[in-house]
């Protein structure tokens, strides 16, 4: 009986050992933490958010004194854009697909300082990739540089502003070199005996305006022409009167300026009313409208511009553009939609080959472009002007726009005003 009790009591103090024991283990567990599934084993990957859209920014005049040009290159624009988004889009190969681009179009009124501010809106409201625009855009190059937003600009022609170092300035359309260059090889393509050699330039007091009287003064003097004269005025005068008999005493047979449309209808108006009449009136930026022959009509004849481009340049997709045009607006491209086209064009194929929405990539792939537009090749140089630019010169005659310049595009030769 002994035996038995002290086996009950070993039995019992072994069981509740064991059962202390389990207790102090199963309380000392670690407890069960839920794992995420490993992605990267299952053959799946998180999904990629894809923008609707791929935003640039455009920075026009639609009022004010150079208002004339932005419809012009806004029309540009659009067809370009249209025609990318009817195949869907920009292919970018960090989404796989086709994006549609959006045009974010703000108006500068004409002016610097706007367009700065302009420019400011469409990166932090917007955060465009890129920014395209004309003319007074030239304000904003200190912004885009330090947004780091690429820009391609057409009707900007300031070469010093591609002297300043910049990496995201970019231009389609012929700078102050470029018109000055063509501008006299027009000039010597005229027969000796028949070439007027005197020149007369009114020069606008803008960066612009001084700097192309510069290039002007410098190649004339290259090529062997006598500047009798150089004329300043402010913007928005309302009397040249001086500035004109000045050059009629002179004798001058030329006059070289580049003003905008106001200031070119009055100048030459008034040399009507002085009966002064050169052989050969070079108004650029100002003549380059249909707006002018409206409003000058006959006095307004014989006039020659240079805006970059013209619709009868023989370069591939114009006939197209000037088709697409003539349905919408009853009239072929006017000058500045084909640069603004190309600028299209140039972005669109950049994207593609950068393959990324990333500003800098897009970029690099600008300054890498080499390929054929709207209006011709473009390719760039380190400073971002286009290697070999459209140096299209017209001459209104008999009330229509005619391409004068380069002979293997040109559709009429030059007429002296008698």
């Amino acid at each position: 009986m002994l035996i038995v009790r002290k086996l009950f009591w070993v039995s019992l103090n072994i069981f509740l050992t064991m059962l202390i024991c389990v207790l102090f283990f199963s309380g000392c567990a670690k407890p069960e933490i839920p794992t995420t599934p490993d992605v990267s084993k299952s053959g799946s990957e998180p999904a990629v958010e894809v923008p609707d859209t791929i935003k640039i920014g455009a920075i026009l005049s639609f009022t004010g004194a150079d208002s004339n040009l932005g419809a012009q290159v806004q029309a540009g624009y659009e067809m370009a854009v249209e025609d990318v988004n009817k195949e869907g889009g920009v292919y970018v190969k960090e989404y796989d697909k086709k994006i549609p681009l959006e045009l974010i179009i703000l108006d500068m009124e004409s002016s610097g300082e706007k367009a700065i501010a302009r420019a400011e809106t469409l990166h932090s409201k917007y955060n465009v990739v890129a920014y395209l625009g004309s003319t007074f855009i030239s304000a904003a190059s200190g912004v885009s540089e330090k947004n780091q937003v690429p820009t391609l600009v057409v009707a900007s022609a300031s070469q010093s502003v591609h002297e300043r170092g910049y990496n995201y300035w970019f231009g389609v359309t012929p700078k102050t070199p470029d018109i000055a260059e063509e501008t006299f090889n027009l000039l010597d393509s005229i027969p000796e005996n028949e070439r007027p050699t005197r020149i007369a330039i009114f020069e606008e007091q803008t960066d612009f305006g001084i700097e192309q009287s510069l290039f002007f003064q410098k190649v004339a003097a290259q090529r062997g022409y006598n500047v009798v004269t150089v004329e300043k005025y402010a913007m928005l005068s309302k009397d040249f009167s001086s500035h004109i008999l000045t050059a009629k005493a002179e004798n001058a047979e030329i006059i070289l300026s580049c003003p905008i449309m106001p200031d070119g209808m009055t100048m030459l108006r008034q040399m009507k009313e002085l009966d002064y009449n050169p052989k050969i009136t070079f108004l650029f930026r100002a003549a380059d409208d249909l707006s002018w022959t409206q409003a000058m009509r006959a006095i307004g004849d014989y006039v020659i511009a240079s805006g970059g481009w013209h619709y009868d340049m023989d370069y591939p997709g114009v006939a197209e553009l000037n088709t697409k045009y003539q349905a919408k607006f009853g009239r072929p491209a006017d000058m500045q939609a084909g640069p603004g086209y190309a600028s299209i064009q140039v972005l669109a194929s950049a994207i593609e080959k950068a393959g990324t929405l990333d500003r800098n990539e897009i970029r690099d792939a600008i300054a890498a472009t080499d390929i054929m537009t709207v209006v011709g090749p473009v390719k760039f140089r380190e400073n971002g002007t286009n290697l070999t630019p459209c140096n299209a010169i017209v001459q209104w005659q008999n009330g229509k726009l005619e391409l004068i310049w380069p002979p293997e595009h040109a559709k009429k030769d030059i007429i002296f005003r008698e």
